[in-house]
């Protein structure tokens, strides 16, 4: 009895570490998911500390555009529904404020745009489905080397091509 009284004091100031599932999840603004095709890197750190606790790449789709574009939206309505994401698992022991950031397109260096957000995270409270959606502004220019160069007496006409696309 004595043995057992000791062992549950002792326990009470130790916490083991859970594992808290994540799913994370990078969106244009005013446009669909960033997916597979753009690319988009996610780091989580302990806000604290600095300490990474996850990092990877999101992959997958855009998203139904319908849904995401079309449909009028509601509180607590879906909209990821298949789209890209970022899945991992942490081991925390208590409430811990996490920073997420968000690095898109990594297809394109000089267009990369960081995003950033904090949030606390409660050991076993895993946050999936939806996930967290971090909004990342900006779009991909691609500029394209001219052809051709015309001279006209003293000016030069110079044609300039670009893809635009939202991030």
């Amino acid at each position: 009895m004595i043995i057992l009284l000791a062992t549950a004091m002792l326990s009470l100031g130790i916490a083991e570490a859970v594992q808290t599932k994540l799913v994370i999840r990078a969106k244009s603004k005013d446009a669909k998911f960033v997916g597979t095709r753009m690319g988009a890197r996610v780091v989580i750190k302990d806000s604290e500390t600095g300490n990474v606790l996850a990092e990877g790449a999101i992959s997958g789709g855009t998203g139904d555009t319908g849904t995401i574009m079309m449909e009028p939206k509601t509180r607590f309505g879906a909209i990821a529904g298949g789209a890209a994401k970022f899945e991992t698992s942490i081991d925390i022991d208590e409430p811990r404020l996490v920073t997420l950031e968000v690095e898109a397109p990594t297809v394109s260096k000089d267009n990369m745009i960081k995003s950033t957000t904090q949030m606390w995270v409660i050991p076993g409270k895993d946050i999936t489905g939806e996930g967290i959606i971090i909004e990342v502004p900006g779009f991909a220019v691609d500029a394209q080397v001219p052809e051709a160069v015309t001279m006209s007496g003293s000016h030069a006409g110079i044609p300039v091509q670009a893809g635009i696309v939202m991030i």
